[in-house]
This record gives C-alpha cells, structure tokens and sequence, in this order.
C-alpha cells in the first residue's frame, strides 16, 4: 500500500470549557499576572520613597520650629522698628522743609554779629527766634530785628516780643508767621 500525504486537517473534538480556561490561564493570565505584580512592586518602591521624603520634612519642620521659637521675639522686635521707620518716614515727607527759611534767617545775621545762643524754634505756623548779645551790642539786635521785618518772602509779623535787661547781656525773643504754600516752606 501506497502512503499519500493528507492534506486534511484531522477532526478533533471541541475543547471543553474547562480546556479553554486552562489556556487561557497558562496563556494570557501569566502575563497579566505578572503585569499585576510589577505595578504592585513600583508602588511599593513609590511608597517606600515618598515615606522617606515625608520624615526629612517632618525633620526640618522641627528644626524650623525651633528656630522660629526662638526668633520670634526678634521678629516682633523687627516688626516693631519696622513700623515705627515706615512712620517717620511718612512724617519726614508730609514735613515742610526749612532748610532754606533757616539758610536765610543765617543769611540776615550782621556779619561782624556778637550774637550769642542764637536758636531757632519753629512750629507748623510761626518761628521764634532767641539769643543774646553783649550790652554794648544792643544795634546788633535792631539790625537783626530790621533785616527780620524786611523779609517778606519767608516770615510776616516778625514782632520783639522779649528783651531782657540784665546789667552785661540784652537777651531777645523774636517771634514771627511763617509763609508755608503746599506745606512747605518757601
């Protein structure tokens, strides 16, 4: 007898239910499984690197805490100064500026002047000036007083409102309104 090749397929009988799970278990349930296993294992690495983040920081806030425990009462302190600077600096700009009312009232001086303790006092609307000069000198303060009334661009109602008379000095006390446009002085 002659052997030929058959070309058929051999007839077998259809896998039973039980048949097709065990493929699928030893097909594509393995690789799902170890899918499974591998995302379990990345998470647990995350897990593990973000505890050790969590205790270095629960670390530094402890140290923070501490040494914010013991600047608080510099801060409070820095607070403080910090006020009071930003106070005067606001009292130093709404100031008028008599830098120049004072560079002229120096200016009116006689120059050979045996004025003594001059000072000058000036409020937010009149200036006071006062000082003392031998009693020999008494035109020294007439001329002072004359040079005062003829300035007109700084001070109005310049008035002598105190001479003393002791028996070696003559001491006096000038008083005056000052012109002040946009609180400052002119």
């Amino acid at each position: 007898m002659k052997k030929g090749f058959n070309l058929l397929k051999a007839q077998a009988e259809p896998p039973s239910v039980w048949t097709k799970v065990y493929d699928w278990v030893v097909g594509t349930a393995r690789i799902v499984i170890i899918v499974i296993e591998m995302v379990v294992l990345v998470a647990f690495g995350i897990r593990i690197y973000i505890d050790m983040q969590s205790k270095e920081l629960d670390k530094k806030i402890v140290q923070n805490e501490a040494i914010m425990g013991v600047m608080r009462e510099s801060e409070t302190t820095f607070r403080k100064i910090q006020n009071k600077t930003s106070t005067y600096r606001s009292i130093w700009i709404g100031s008028p500026d008599y830098a120049l009312l004072i560079a002229n009232i120096n200016k009116l001086l006689p120059l050979s002047t045996s004025i003594r303790d001059f000072a000058i006092n000036i409020d937010s609307q009149s200036i006071t000036i006062s000082g003392s000069a031998p009693k020999a000198k008494e035109e020294d303060i007439k001329n002072l007083e004359s040079a005062l009334k003829n300035d007109t661009e700084f001070l109005k109602d310049v008035a002598l409102e105190k001479l003393d008379n002791s028996p070696d000095e003559l001491k006096f006390l000038f008083r005056a309104k000052l012109v002040v446009v946009d609180n400052k002085a002119l």
